[in-house]
This record gives C-alpha cells, structure tokens and sequence, in this order.
C-alpha cells in the first residue's frame, strides 16, 4: 500500500472520495456503474466505500450534501457591506462556482434529479439559504407570502439559467451577474409593496 495512503487521515480520506465521487456522478449519474466498478475507477477497495458510506446510495448523497454544502458556503454574503454590494458579491460567487465546476452543477439541476426525494431536498437547502440570506439582508424578519414567493421565483431563475449557460456558452460571467441583479428588482417591488422593505438601490 501506498505509505501517503496509510498517513491520510480519516477525514482526508473522505473528502478525497467525496471529490472523485463528484466528478464520477456527473459523468456517469447515479445507476450507470456497480459499487465494486466505481471502487475500482476510484483506485480503493469496494469495502472501504461501504466502510466509509454504507452502500452506493450513501455514497452518492453524501455526494451530493457535499456539494451543496459547498454552494452554500461559498456563497455566503461579506459581513458589514450595504445590501448592493453584499448581494453582488453573494451572486458573483455563485456564478463562479457554475462556472468552475459546471458539470456537476448540470449534472444536479438537469440530470433528472428532481424526481429524487433526497436529492431534491438537498437542492432546496441551498434553495432556501440564498432565500434567507437575501432576506437578511434586507434586514426582513416576517416576509409576505408573495414576497417569499418572489424570492423564491428569482432563486430558480438564476438556477435554471446558470444551467442553460454551462449548455450553451453565450454570456460572460460578468453578464450574467449584471443579468441576474437586474432581475432581481422586480422583486424589490414586491417587497416595498407589501410594506416589508424600504428599497435601498442595486
């Protein structure tokens, strides 16, 4: 055995095939391979897999919670930043994370995940994070109904075309934030409007 291998610790060990099992689900998705073959493309044995995650099922949500715990904390807004530039810079961070890691994002949002359970309400931890971080931000501790449901509308949006954008190319990251921001003060509306934020300027 390798001696690197034998000094890694547990934790290290994990995450090293939790990155190998980001970059083999979002090419090859979840049923394509049998635990002893990804094993084998991850150069370990099968039983260090189960050791680590149970089966192939744990394996791939814990996948998948890893990823989603990343977007989440790349994403978190700069502290003591006005809302303008707090928010721009939470947008451009996740912008650059399709950007850098463009496959797996596809691969979760357009991969027929949906149908998934698990995998959905993983998705929408990261859905509802950016939905209260925004609202912090606005300084908005009991939002409307509708104004829950604009933000919710706008979080989709941008998750659905950063998936079109890792497709098919067209814009550069700066546009699409630019993009983004500007669909976002609809929003704004809604929220003056039902009396839950004085608008502060983008």
């Amino acid at each position: 055995m390798d001696p690197d291998r034998r000094r890694m610790t547990t934790e290290a060990r994990r995450e090293q095939l939790l990155a190998f099992g980001r970059l083999h689900f979002a090419e090859h998705g979840y049923e394509a391979m049998p635990m002893d073959a990804i094993a084998e493309r991850a150069g370990v044995s099968k039983g260090l897999l189960y050791h680590y995650f149970g089966n192939q099922r744990g394996f791939y949500m814990e996948t998948i919670r890893a990823v989603t715990d990343e977007v989440i904390a790349i994403t978190e807004p700069p502290a003591d930043q006005p809302f303008g530039q707090a928010f721009r810079a939470m947008v451009s961070r996740f912008v650059g994370y399709v950007q850098e890691h463009g496959a797996v994002y596809t691969a979760l949002v357009r991969g027929g995940l949906g149908s998934d359970t698990e995998v959905n309400e993983l998705l929408d931890r990261v859905r509802v994070s950016a939905m209260s971080r925004i609202l912090e931000l606005l300084g908005i501790h009991q939002p409307a109904a509708l104004s829950q449901i604009a933000i919710y509308g706008w979080v989709s949006l941008v998750e659905n075309a950063c998936a079109e954008w890792t497709a098919t190319g067209g814009a550069s990251p700066g546009q699409l934030v630019d993009f983004f921001i500007s669909a976002f003060e609809p929003v704004l509306d809604v929220l003056q409007s039902n009396g839950a934020h004085e608008r502060s300027g983008l």
